[in-house]
This record gives structure tokens, C-alpha cells and sequence, in this order.
């Protein structure tokens, strides 16, 4: 098998179309669809289950596809190590790709890039905005990942806690259950709570601690969101509920937000993920040493 038909196998793997695949290869339809049938025919059976316009992997396509990413993980530190050996200081400089959550980049994380494109400015760091830092990881779009940590992260994957932050529970400051001397977590159970869709990292962290802390709490009337700003414009106009990091507190008296603390909330440590098998250069040896840098946060 030739690395080009791996890039093609690849391309389909994840359009699951041929029409979508030639296109992000800039080749046509049919050169695509006599590639993989001469990988079918190579390797005796079907890669995958043609079904009208679209593909899906068979179990020896599966097989194949973890394969061939770790093919292309391997020639791509091969590059990297040989790019990191011909570099010296000041002279080739390599982008750095970082894929994290909007929510992040917005709240948190611009003020730790602003200050190291500052300070370091051999330095260039590209970020990513990525719904799964997991799959940027995987398919090599980014080079490390930076996310909540949470415990059952891929084993193909590191993870290095770089700080933490404590959540809070945030209503508006004329909510309905400020009028109680005493604030106790029971009283929430009559009101909507707002929080991200299940696609982000932290959603089960969360709702674990809900779980735990509201167990006979309905969640008919919960709201699920895209962004830390939707939570915040529906907490400041309604009568909801949410969970945030600490961080935000600067952002909450604008917005007539109170923050509630309670000591069974779960801390929110932020961590960076990257490949284990992943090549370490020079320059993405000091990019994590900076994140990780407490003077950053």
C-alpha cells in the first residue's frame, strides 16, 4: 500500500462520501473509487458498505483505519524530527497548533496567549476552536490539545493538569431564592438549569455533581447551550440557574450576577493533552513549558 492511497482511504474514512472525499483530495470521483477498490482487492475483502451516497466502514475498514492513522501519526514525527534536528535558535521557527474550546480562548485562555506572544515572540501558536480536542489530536490537525481534565481521556492520549479554578454556583442578583436567610442547595430544585450541550468535556463533570447533590431534582426544564455567553444572558434574564468557573467573576457584576459559593462544588482544572507517542521538538517542549508556567495563569 502506497502512502498516497492511505491519504485517500483516510479522506473517505472521515466524509464517509466519495463525492465529498475527491473534492478535499482535488481528484475525481472515479480515480478515488478505483483507488479503493484496488485496496479492496489488495487486501481480499471489503473496506466498506456502500449504502446510495454514502460509506461506512466495514469491520476490516475499522481495522484498517486505526492502522493507517498510526502510519500517518509515524511519518508525521518522522518530519518533525527531522525539521527540529535542521532548526537552530532564531532561525527555522514551527507553528505550534493548539486546538481548544472557544469558551476557554474567550474567558481564560487570551490573556496566557496575548502574554506569551508577547514575551516569546519566536514563538508562533496557532489555536484551533474545536468541539473534540481528542479526534484534532488524533487526525494531527493540532499539537496539543487544551481542555477541563477529566479522568477517562483516550489511553493513546497524555494529559498534564496546568491549573485549577473553583466553580460557582451564579444567579441574578433579584433571583427568588436570595430572599432566603439561608441559601441551601435543596432550594435550586424548583428552577431551570442552564449548562453546555453534552458535546463538551465538562457537561459530565458537572451533571455527575448534580447527580449527586439534586437527586430527585427533574431536569425537563434544564437549558443546554453553546457558549459560556448564553449562560451568562439567560442566568441575568431569567429565573435559571448555572455552574461557572471562578474566573468569571469579573464578568458577573456588569451583568447583575451574584456568585454562590458551596464547598461540595468540583474544581475545574484545566489540562493539556497531547499524543503519547507524539514526537517532542524543541519548540513544543517549550510551548507546554509555558503553559504550565504558573506566572501565565
Amino acid at each position: 500500500m502506497e502512502l498516497l492511497h492511505l491519504n485517500y482511504f483516510l479522506a473517505l474514512c472521515e466524509q464517509k462520501q466519495f463525492t465529498r472525499a475527491s473534492n478535499s483530495l482535488g481528484i475525481s470521483q472515479a480515480a478515488l473509487s478505483k483507488q479503493i477498490k484496488n485496496l479492496e482487492d489488495e487486501f481480499g475483502t471489503a473496506l466498506f458498505l456502500r449504502n446510495g451516497s454514502t460509506c461506512q466502514l466495514t469491520p476490516a475498514g475499522k481495522i484498517l483505519e486505526t492502522h493507517c492513522w498510526r502510519i500517518k501519526q509515524e511519518m508525521f514525527y518522522i518530519q518533525e524530527e527531522i525539521n527540529d534536528l535542521s532548526s537552530t535558535e532564531g532561525s527555522i521557527s514551527t507553528t505550534i497548533n493548539v486546538s481548544l474550546f472557544l469558551n476557554d480562548l474567550e474567558f481564560k485562555l487570551n490573556d496566557t496567549l496575548s502574554t506569551l506572544f508577547h514575551e516569546y515572540k519566536q514563538l508562533k501558536v496557532n489555536t484551533i476552536i474545536s468541539d473534540n480536542i481528542f479526534n484534532s489530536l488524533t487526525t494531527l490537525e493540532s499539537d496539543i490539545g487544551i481542555g477541563p481534565s477529566i479522568s477517562n481521556s483516550p489511553s493513546t492520549i497524555h494529559k498534564l493538569d496546568i491549573y485549577s479554578n473553583e466553580y460557582q454556583l451564579i444567579v441574578r442578583r433579584d433571583h427568588p431564592l436570595l430572599e432566603h436567610a439561608t441559601i441551601t442547595l435543596d432550594l435550586f430544585d424548583d428552577y431551570p438549569f442552564v449548562f453546555f450541550n453534552q458535546r463538551f468535556l465538562e457537561t459530565k463533570i458537572i451533571y455527575d455533581w448534580m447527580q449527586e447533590n439534586f437527586p430527585t431534582r427533574s431536569q425537563q426544564h434544564d437549558i443546554q447551550v453553546d457558549t459560556t455567553e448564553l449562560i451568562l444572558y439567560m442566568v441575568s434574564n431569567s429565573n435559571s440557574f448555572s455552574i461557572v468557573p471562578q474566573y468569571l467573576e469579573g464578568h458577573l457584576d456588569a451583568l447583575n450576577i451574584t456568585a454562590i459559593n458551596h464547598k461540595s462544588l468540583p474544581m475545574r482544572t484545566m489540562s493539556i493533552y497531547y499524543l503519547k507517542n507524539k514526537y517532542m521538538s524543541t519548540q513544543l517542549k517549550q510551548t507546554i513549558s509555558l503553559f504550565t508556567n504558573p506566572s501565565f495563569h
